[in-house]
């Protein structure tokens, strides 16, 4: 019988979520990186170049030849993926099984990787490195590459662990370096109500789902210069993605919220650079989803400002500290780890629905309390709100 399974994750440089899995026989263990904007799990060859000059020791680089189980020979087919950050990774398809929790998949395939170009890690990097567990549709992986496969989410349904391709996502607060992921089931002592279901939308329109998208209706910064100020009202398909650390927004918008900061871009930095001091603002910035009666979801700015690296400062001898917040063209929002660590996140796929809440902080001591997800509904959700597209067809009608 279908059930759930929790994973605790380690919060890695208070950004990236990470679990624990073992693969192969006997298990050889891993810490893969929580990855819900991407489709495919891929880790380091333990005979690759990467494993020469990255943390893969400390992270796990898989050792084919030394599992009684591993299977690479009927693929004989390349492995690619490009990432958002212009890195690549390439090497072969491998099947073999994975323990994951108290629940066991046979039979799944997965990247093994002998190459990196652009970004791959360097030592003390501690993430690019590390391998990935993406858990968007398998659509993303079948873009990148030739055949196909079925992904490790849908295995689990098929071999009866969960009922559902669904999870929850949990970071907890930036002061805690731990959360939880439960596969099939929601755990509602890590969130304050109500939880509320959003359709996802089919950003490039292809009517197929590549990403967890939903709409983004208004940005409001709350306690500006002592008032609440609007800086976006507009449709927005944004992404959620836990692979990504900050917040991406469109340029129109990124500059009014870079102006609240007073943030200064430097090319030699990837992110703006802020008084470390405006940490300790009482102001926040509050994202609102699919209209005037959708979901909030209240983002601190303390949150936004990543702690000061000893040594980096402005010209007046102020400490200065990297802004989560950047800007990239016309069209392109992601809501990175900086939003989803104030956010509890149910993605259920087969139903094309995310029910989003404010994540409860709390201890990082691991004991879920969980409901499972046995059909197309999420539990606990007390709303689900139309698309705005929907919302106009039906006020039309």
């Amino acid at each position: 019988m279908a059930g759930s399974i929790s994973l605790p994750l380690t919060i890695h440089f208070g950004l990236y979520p990470v679990a624990n899995i073992s693969i192969g026989t006997p298990p050889q263990p891993f810490n893969l990186r929580i990855d819900t904007g991407s489709s495919e799990l891929w880790l380091p060859s333990r005979h690759s170049d990467i494993y020469k000059y990255s943390d893969c020791s400390v992270n796990g680089a898989f050792d084919e030849r030394k599992s009684e189980t591993s299977i690479s020979d009927d693929f004989n087919e390349e492995f690619r993926i490009h990432n958002g950050d212009n890195s690549d990774y390439t090497g072969i398809l491998i099947q073999d099984v994975l323990t994951i929790g108290d629940g066991t998949v046979e039979d799944a395939t997965f990247g093994l990787v002998y190459n990196a170009k652009g970004n791959p890690g360097s030592p003390g990097d501690g993430y690019n490195s590390k391998g990935t567990w993406g858990l968007s549709f398998d659509k993303a992986q079948s873009d990148q590459n030739a055949h196909p496969y079925t992904g490790v989410l849908e295995l689990m349904v098929e071999q009866g662990l969960i009922e559902r391709r669904a999870y929850s996502l949990w970071m907890n607060s930036r002061e805690e370096a731990a959360g939880h992921i439960v596969f099939g089931g929601v755990d509602p002592t890590r969130y304050d109500p109500p939880l509320t279901g959003l359709p996802m939308v089919d950003m490039l329109d292809s009517n197929s789902m590549s990403y967890l998208t939903i709409q983004l209706t208004s940005l409001v910064c709350n306690n500006c210069d002592g008032k609440s100020e609007v800086r976006e009202e507009s449709v927005r398909h944004a992404i959620l993605d836990s692979g990504s650390a900050g917040i991406i927004l469109p340029a129109k918008i990124a500059e009014k919220v870079l102006k609240d900061f007073g943030a200064i871009t430097d090319p030699l930095f990837g992110w703006p650079l802020v008084k470390c001091d405006l940490a300790r603002a009482d102001a926040s910035y509050d994202f609102h989803f699919a209209g005037q009666y959708g979901p909030k979801i209240s983002i601190p700015i303390s949150d936004m400002i990543r702690p000061h690296i000893p040594g980096l400062l402005f010209a007046n001898a102020d400490e200065a500290c990297f802004l989560a917040v950047k800007k990239h063209g016309e069209a392109m929002l992601i809501l990175g780890t900086t939003f989803l660590r104030s956010t509890y996140i149910v993605a259920h796929l087969d139903s094309k629905m995310i029910a989003i809440a404010q994540a409860k902080e709390g201890s990082h001591t691991f004991d879920p309390e969980v409901i499972e997800i046995t059909g197309d509904t999420i539990p606990g959700v007390d709303t689900i709100m139309a698309s705005i597209e929907q919302a106009k067809a039906t006020a039309a009608a």
